[in-house]
């Protein structure tokens, strides 16, 4: 899978997840001090600018993508 590939499947299901929960849903969490939570409209301008998480060093959801299927390769799941 390329990038361009992860990013647009990112937005596709970034999209069905506002469809269902709004912009304002929150997408994730995690107990950090500061800024612990995102919305899935922070989390789909990540992906569309393809940057980390605001207050989140190393949190690109492409790169996540990208490298859970590498790890599914090295592991032989499909």
């Amino acid at each position: 899978m390329t990038r361009i590939e992860a990013q647009q499947y990112l937005l596709k299901e970034v999209e069905k997840e506002i469809l269902e929960h709004g912009e304002d849903g929150i997408a994730l969490m995690c107990p950090q001090p500061g800024k612990n939570f995102w919305t899935w409209k922070e989390y789909k301008e990540a992906v569309i600018n393809d940057t980390d998480l605001e207050s989140c060093k190393d949190s690109n959801p492409i790169d996540a993508v990208l490298n859970l299927e590498k790890w599914k390769k090295e592991h032989n799941n499909k």
